[in-house]
C-alpha cells in the first residue's frame, strides 16, 4: 500500500499544474488519485513530471488520460487512449492495475486465447426457475489504432469498415447476421434495440467527457446474428472498446452461452487476422482494454438470479464479501441500481476477475458463488 500525502501539490511553471490535487473532483478515494498523491515516493513524482512531457505515436497525453478523475467524481478514474498507453505510461498505469486487480504487470503472464472446447460447471437444478438469464461478454482492440477515445473520424471509419468485412465473412450459421450502422439506423430501428437491451446509447458522462462519443455516431453500429435459436450474439462497434463482443440469452444454461460466446469471439479473431490485423495484447497484461479494470480476458461472465433470502443488493454485497468470493454484484439495471425499497431480488451476479487467470477460471468462479448461493 502506498503512502499517501493528499496535502501536497504536484505542478506549476512546467505545465504540470493539472496535476494539483486539490483541483481534481475525484475524492481522496479514487485509484488514480491515490497513485499520484505518492508524494514521499520522491522517484515517482519524477516519473509523473517526465510523463506530462510525453506523447504515444496517437498523440495521447497523461493529461487526457486523467481527465475523468480531475473533472467527475470517479473510482479508478484513468483510460488509455491506445495500446501504447500501457508502456509509455508504465509507472502510472501499473500502479492503478496493482491497486485495482491486486496484480503486478511486472510478474503476470498472460496467455491469448486458444479457443479449445471448455466444459463450464452445471448449475444446480433449482437454477432452472430462480435463474433468468446469462449473459457472457468481453472487449477487444486492434492493435496499434487509438481506442475509441481517442481516434479521428475517419480511424473510427476505417476500423468500422474492417469488422464489417469480417460480420460478412461470418460462415457458421448461428454467427450470421446483420450489421446495423448508427449512422443510417431509423428511430424506430433503434427504439426497437434499445428496448431489447441489445443496443449502447451516449447517455455516459464519463465516456462523453473522455472522448468515447466525438464524432457520434460516426464509425458506431451494432452487429446481432439472425439465428437466436441458441442466443443472441452481438458486436458493439465503437463503443468504449472498439468492440464488445457477447452472447446472452434467457435462462440458466451458462454452457450453450459460453459455446456461442466463444464460437462467435474466435471467428471475429480469424476475421480480424485474415486483414493482417490482430487485437491489442501483451503477454505482462492480456487483452487491453480503455479502462484498465478491463484488460486480461476482458471478460464478464454474469447471470440474473433471483435470490428471495437477500432483501437488498447491500445484504448481498455483505455476504458475499464475507465468504471472500471473486465476485461482483449488482442491480439488473446496472451497478447503480437501488434495490433497497423495491422487494426486487433479482441480483446480476459476475466475475470480479480479469487479469491474473483465464476465462474458464472467471467464469467457473461466477458458477460456483451461484451454485452456493441458491443452495
Amino acid at each position: 500500500m502506498y503512502k499517501f500525502a493528499l496535502n501536497k501539490k504536484i505542478g506549476g511553471k512546467d505545465g504540470s499544474s493539472w496535476m494539483d490535487l486539490t483541483r481534481w473532483v475525484s475524492k481522496d478515494e479514487c485509484i488514480v488519485k491515490k497513485v499520484f498523491a505518492c508524494r514521499e515516493d520522491v522517484e515517482f513524482v519524477d516519473h509523473l513530471i517526465q510523463l506530462n512531457n510525453k506523447k504515444t505515436s496517437n498523440g495521447y497525453t497523461l493529461k487526457q488520460s486523467t481527465i475523468c478523475a480531475q473533472k467527475l467524481a470517479q473510482h479508478v478514474g484513468v483510460y488509455a487512449g491506445d495500446d501504447e498507453s500501457y508502456t509509455v505510461f508504465a509507472p502510472m498505469f501499473d500502479r492503478v492495475i496493482k491497486e485495482y486487480h491486486s496484480v503486478d504487470v511486472k510478474t503476470n503472464v498472460a496467455r491469448p486465447e486458444n479457443y479449445r472446447t471448455k466444459t463450464i460447471p452445471q448449475l444446480p437444478e433449482i437454477g432452472k426457475t430462480a435463474i433468468k438469464s446469462t449473459r457472457i461478454r468481453t472487449a477487444r482492440n486492434l492493435a496499434g489504432y487509438p481506442f475509441t477515445n481517442n481516434m479521428t473520424k475517419a480511424q473510427r471509419i476505417e476500423v468500422e469498415d474492417i469488422f464489417k468485412t469480417i460480420f460478412s465473412g461470418f460462415e457458421d450459421p448461428l454467427l450470421k447476421g446483420t450489421y446495423y450502422p448508427m449512422k443510417t439506423m431509423s428511430m424506430e430501428k433503434k427504439s426497437e434495440l434499445v428496448d431489447m437491451h441489445y443496443l449502447y446509447i451516449n447517455n455516459d458522462p464519463t465516456l462523453q467527457l473522455c472522448g468515447v462519443y466525438n464524432d457520434w455516431p460516426e464509425g458506431r453500429g451494432i452487429f446481432i446474428n439472425d439465428d437466436r435459436s441458441t442466443g443472441v450474439f452481438i458486436v458493439w462497434v465503437g463503443e468504449e472498446d472498439q468492440t464488445r463482443i457477447m452472447a446472452m440469452n434467457n435462462g440458466s444454461d451458462v454452457q450453450a452461452v459460453w459455446n456461442l460466446f466463444y464460437k462467435g469471439l474466435e471467428a471475429v479473431h480469424k476475421g480480424v487476422k485474415a486483414q493482417k490485423q490482430d487485437f491489442a495484447f501483451k503477454e505482462s497484461h492480456g487483452y487491453l482494454s480503455t479502462c484498465p479494470t478491463n484488460i486480461g480476458t476482458g471478460m464478464r461472465a454474469s447471470v440474473h438470479v433471483d435470490l428471495p433470502k437477500f432483501k437488498t443488493k447491500n445484504d448481498l454485497k455483505k455476504y458475499v464479501k464475507g465468504k471472500g468470493w471473486k465476485i461482483d454484484i449488482r442491480g439488473t439495471r446496472g451497478e447503480s441500481t437501488n434495490t433497497d425499497s423495491d422487494g426486487y431480488t433479482v441480483y446480476d451476479v459476475s466475475n470480479t476477475e480479469r487479469l491474473g487467470s483465464d476465462c474458464y477460471s472467471q467464469i467457473k468462479t461466477m458458477v460456483d458463488a451461484v451454485t452456493a448461493l441458491l443452495q
